[in-house]
């Protein structure tokens, strides 16, 4: 399907001579509305974050997600039941034929090359064929999909040791895997540095002698082989694609603070890319940035403003790691298309916590937030310390920080995995509510969802025993206390003007574990949304207009009934009654001053 032109404006102009405000000015030009538009994803593997948070992402910026069937993308440890096709990982060929016939009815492509060319990321890692033109096949033909399409594609680089308890591998081989893999290597620079070259070097160390192992030569030989089927595989898309594709994601999985070996496939890949993808650590956030990437495509970018508490913001944020906190952020926010600036200077603001703060740093910070969210500013908070004391966690639960007004948190797994998931969450929903002409109530129960599921997956699981065995664990850290704690909170429901809403209640049921593993839980998270609307929007109907203005005018000269929830929305400036200043600043949307 040829790739659209969607840079449309709605001709509300066009009616002026109908709609004038009594001083005479007519209506300015609507925002965009891409409401519905469909976006085809193929995910990773199943994992929650990968799936539900994925889901609830674009259900908050009122995107459709098309999906295949999840059998065909899922990914079966052992002791588990096979997939239908009857293997351990995804169905290539079934992908690829899904992905053939979606093409009839989308333009927007979010694809994972792990998934349609390996079966899935765990699978990207064992796979060992030499023969790759199934591969090549599947290649081709998403090359072919980006010359007449919008696609953003993400993929890893092959992490340093194999997964557990995935085709027998167990501890003992992940250690030994790990540390073999650690071990530096020639690195290679300028002409050197070929596809060739890398995969000559992967068994030995920088002094040139094969680099010892208690490892068999068969699982040494499989290992290797793993990754230079990877690294073909993304060198043959790279060196078609780039001048079609929107972007490409590469990250950089269980990495390591030092020279290893992924280094020179790391500064390979990075020369590839030039300036039409990125490569930084973290994995399991890439589903959520190419939503994020299409997003701000669609609505616009924004300046975001990144603050620091504590000292050590040039340093690696975690063992994962290869690169520092302040680098791979920024990378994080560039790689969405918008533009880093310091703390204070953003239309939102991004507050991170270092991998040395202690608790005065995150009394700082929480301090910030709600001086921010006083002064209507947009904000995202990140704990990129997968292993931190909950200091920062603590403040916000005990002061009873309005947790629905952020538009983005986390502190997930690995550092750059929370940085990826609060960015995109916060950076896709602001450049919605900026930007779209019809916020609608069902983006507003995806963000409500999405904010749940990520506070009780990074706080409530993470540190205070949120379990299947322990749902309803008492204290401030419980999955209860923090449901409350968001049911207490207003959300932002719109950028212009600033307007924030009640809502009625979240609820989070049918815990569950799709990998078995006690990481992975997932929930389902229900809004029962008694929508009161957002400040301005008198009438309720999700957007601010002339008949907004009108009722506003009415019930201050007393001509029309307003019950309770009429009056919240009336009250657009939230001084608590209903003036000529709440008049102002409809009057002030609807004209687009």
């Amino acid at each position: 399907m040829a790739k659209r032109c969607i840079c449309f404006v709605l001709s509300v102009i066009m009616l002026a001579a109908l709609f004038v405000f009594p001083d005479g000015k007519a209506l300015a030009a609507e925002k965009k509305d891409y409401n519905g538009i469909k976006i085809a994803y193929i995910p990773i593997d199943n994992r929650p974050v990968n799936f539900d948070r994925v889901k609830m992402l674009a259900k908050s910026v009122g995107v459709e997600l098309l999906m295949p069937e999840e059998d065909l993308f899922r990914t079966a440890l052992d002791n588990m039941k096979p997939n239908k096709n009857g293997t351990s990982y995804g169905d290539r060929q079934a992908l690829l034929d899904w992905l053939k016939k979606t093409d009839a009815e989308c333009d927007y492509f979010v694809l994972s090359l792990d998934q349609l060319l390996s079966g899935g990321l765990v699978a990207s890692r064992w796979l060992d064929n030499t023969d790759l033109t199934f591969e090549y096949e599947v290649a081709n033909y998403i090359i072919s999909l980006a010359k007449s399409n919008t696609v953003v594609l993400f993929d890893t680089v092959m992490r340093l040791a194999s997964t557990v308890n995935f085709e027998g591998y167990q501890m003992n081989e992940y250690n030994n895997l790990r540390s073999y893999g650690s071990v530096a290597r020639k690195t290679l620079s300028g002409s050197d540095l070929t596809v060739d070259n890398i995969i000559a070097g992967y068994k030995y160390g920088t002094n040139g002698k094969q680099i010892s192992t208690p490892l068999s030569t068969a699982a040494i030989d499989k290992y290797l082989a793993s990754r230079t089927r990877k690294l073909k595989i993304i060198d043959h898309i790279l060196s078609q694609s780039l001048d079609d594709l929107e972007f490409c994601y590469i990250g950089v999985d269980d990495s390591s603070t030092t020279t290893n070996i992924q280094t020179n496939e790391i500064n390979y890949i990075s020369q590839k890319l030039g300036d039409n993808g990125v490569i930084y650590a973290g994995t399991d956030e890439l589903g959520l940035m190419g939503i994020t990437k299409i997003i701000t495509k669609l609505y616009g970018s924004s300046k975001v403003g990144v603050t620091y508490f504590g000292s050590s913001k040039g340093e690696i944020a975690d063992e994962f790691d290869f690169a520092p906190l302040d680098y791979e952020i920024e990378n994080h926010i560039k790689s969405l298309g918008c533009e880093v600036t310091d703390g204070g200077s953003g239309e939102i603001e991004v507050l991170v916590i270092t991998r040395n703060a202690g608790n005065a740093q995150a009394i700082k910070l929480v301090d910030k937030a709600f001086e921010l969210v006083k002064s209507q500013k947009p904000v995202i908070i990140i704990d990129p310390n997968s292993k931190n004391a909950d200091y920062l966690q603590k403040q916000l639960l005990t002061r009873d920080f309005p947790l629905a007004m952020l538009l983005g948190y986390s502190n997930w797994n690995t550092a750059a995995n929370s940085m990826g998931i609060a960015l995109s969450n916060g950076i896709s929903r602001y450049a919605y509510l900026a930007n779209c002409s019809n916020v609608t109530n069902q983006s507003h129960r995806g963000f409500l969802e999405a904010m749940t599921f990520g506070y009780l997956k990074d706080i409530a699981y993470k540190y205070y025993g949120f379990s299947i065995e322990n749902p309803t664990a008492a204290g401030y850290g419980s999955y209860s206390a923090i449901a409350e704690q968001i049911n207490r909170s207003e959300m932002i429901v719109s950028l212009a003007p600033y307007t924030v809403s009640k809502h009625d209640k979240v609820s989070v049921d049918n815990f569950r574990y799709p990998w078995n593993r006690t990481f992975e839980m997932t929930f389902d998270v229900t809004v029962n949304f008694t929508f009161t609307g957002m400040k301005g929007d008198a009438d309720g109907d999700g957007k601010i207009s002339m008949n907004d203005y009108l009722i506003v005018k009415r019930v201050i000269f007393g001509t029309r009934y307003a019950d309770e929830d009429t009056l919240y929305r009336c009250d657009a400036n939230g001084n608590g009654k209903t003036d000529s200043g709440d008049c102002l600043i409809i009057k002030q949307s609807f004209l687009g001053n």
